[in-house]
């Protein structure tokens, strides 16, 4: 089983349509890629002048992390934006978008890795950055699509290093929060509707961190986000906590998506404590139990520490298509490029 990449396209892929649509960021620009194979603007970040001029070199963006991380077009043709300066918004037919109103807090506030719109098209995230104080970190929520937020909930300090990401869990009517990073920190845990009381399902190990995956009725299926041990996919039963240990991949998984019937999963090179490796891959399943590496692309020559890691960044939303579509960054021969690929088997 691998991969045949059908079409390419500049920029990076950050959500994607079930009538066929790929949006994705060209820096602080979203665009839609659509059927009839136009492009066509739907967004733009407002930035400082001195950014706008670092856009035609890619080396720069990456060094500066010049980049859309999240995108989402709500149901009345609002967009939700997040970039690593800001939240932003637009009203229906907007293309400027506008910096969210946040609230004003004794601690600043730091931005998201991810932000999850869920069924009913509330907007939340939690911060995400070094945090070397371990300091409290908070999740905080919109519901007047994604133009001013408020203060959710809140780990004390020294609790958590910072979120990962929240998925909405559609058959328990919660949400699911991945924290990282390091000792008793990492974990999952469980998030009432209401926001207001959280519990853990696994906590307190490597094996526990992750960055996201896939909400099944009785399970969640994950791939560990760890540098200090070696990574794997998983799959928790939801109700006693059990671990059972799917299969091992070369490289911390920070990306998941679902592509009509392939669940996939990506690794990226960063730096590991345990082993070395220069590859990012991708792998899929038709059942997220049984996995398949489809694909593996080399790290570039360029710092990870300051360029990036090398990653398949896969879209925070996929489609009900088999085609995968996935994001070239630091790679050798995809940086900065969007590959669309269907899976000969």
């Amino acid at each position: 089983m691998k991969i045949k990449i059908v079409k390419t396209l500049k920029g990076r892929a950050v959500s994607l349509s079930d009538e066929g649509a790929i949006y994705l960021g060209q820096n602080y620009k979203v665009l839609k890629y659509d059927a009839s194979d136009e492009l066509s603007l739907v967004g733009r970040v407002p930035c400082k002048m001195g950014r706008k001029f670092i856009e035609p070199f890619r080396l720069l963006c990456r060094l500066l992390r010049h980049e859309i991380r999240g995108f989402k077009l709500l149901a009345d043709g609002s967009k939700v934006v997040a970039a690593r300066y800001g939240l932003y918004h637009s009203e229906p037919g907007e293309i400027l978008l506008k910096p969210a109103l946040l609230p004003k807090t004794k601690l600043a506030i730091k931005f998201p890795r991810a932000i999850t719109v869920d069924s009913t098209e509330r907007v939340l995230w939690g911060e995400c950055w070094g945090n070397p104080e371990r300091r409290n970190i908070r999740i905080f929520i919109s519901q007047d699509k994604g133009k001013s937020y408020e203060l959710a909930f809140e780990f004390k300090s020294g609790d958590v290093k910072h979120i990962h990401n929240i998925l909405e869990d559609p058959y328990e009517k919660c949400y699911w929060v991945f924290v990282g990073d390091h000792g008793a920190e990492p974990g999952i845990g469980r998030l009432t509707n209401d926001l207001k009381h959280l519990d853990w399902l696994v906590r307190g190990e490597q094996r526990h961190r992750a960055t996201g995956g896939f909400i099944f009725e009785d399970r969640i299926v994950y791939g560990t986000d760890t540098e200090k041990d070696f990574n794997a996919i998983y799959a928790v039963d939801k109700t006693s906590g059990k671990l059972e240990k799917l299969c091992q991949t070369p490289g911390s998984c920070i990306y998941s998506a679902k592509f009509g019937k392939w669940y996939a999963l990506s690794t990226s090179v960063e730096y590991f404590e345990k082993y070395e490796n220069k590859w990012a891959t991708l792998w899929v399943s038709m059942d997220a139990l049984n996995w398949r590496q489809v694909y593996k692309a080399e790290k570039d020559i360029w710092s990870k520490k300051y360029f990036q890691f090398g990653s398949l960044v896969l879209p925070i939303r996929g489609w009900d298509r088999d085609l995968i579509v996935f994001s070239g960054q630091a790679l050798k021969g995809i940086d900065g490029a969007i590959c669309i690929a269907e899976i000969v088997e």
